[in-house]
């Protein structure tokens, strides 16, 4: 199962991140649709406790250039679902993505979680994991899909530190 763990630097503190940035579906509709282009950015549920907060999103990213192969498996259309749960202890946030396509077949996993760099900078570290089980063409579509979300968390992290500071977070 491919795996891959991405580092991006956020000029914010650690509190700020998760209440403005994560957790605030204003900022992600603006990020994703606004910013990203992705068709559709959906908040489904949520829901918040002394212990943990929990969050279901609707994501339908760009399908984009896709490879023949992949796109014969995944279609014209593409979109997922979120589920997380953000452990207010540990300060960390697990999430698993439901693909509207082959979700039998697919799996993605993975977590997040910061480091203190200073007073107004941290690292948001994300590890994911995914695995698709296809004769032939599941390694191409784990590939996609890994390239897919690391453009997506480079472009992110661009739109969120711009927000940060027109915002002053």
């Amino acid at each position: 199962m491919p795996e891959i763990t991405l580092r991006h630097e956020i000029d914010t503190d650690e509190d700020t991140y998760w209440a403005k940035i994560v957790f605030d579906a204003a900022f992600n509709e603006k990020m994703y649709v606004g910013s990203m282009k992705f068709p559709q950015w959906k908040l489904l549920d949520s829901k918040d406790d002394d212990a943990k907060l929990w969050r279901r999103v609707q994501v339908d990213p760009p399908v984009g250039d896709v490879p023949a192969a992949v796109k014969k498996v995944i279609g014209d259309r593409l979109s997922y679902v979120e589920e997380g749960t953000f452990d207010k202890k540990t300060k960390r946030y697990s999430f698993k993505v439901t693909p509207s396509t082959m979700a039998e077949k697919t799996k993605v996993a993975g977590e997040m979680w910061v480091e203190k760099l200073g007073d107004k900078k941290i690292a948001r570290l994300t590890r994911i994991s995914v695995e698709v089980k296809v004769f032939m063409v599941g390694g191409l579509v784990e590939d996609r899909i890994l390239g897919d979300l690391r453009s997506a968390y480079d472009k992110g992290t661009a739109f969120t530190n711009e927000f940060i500071e027109e915002n002053g977070l």
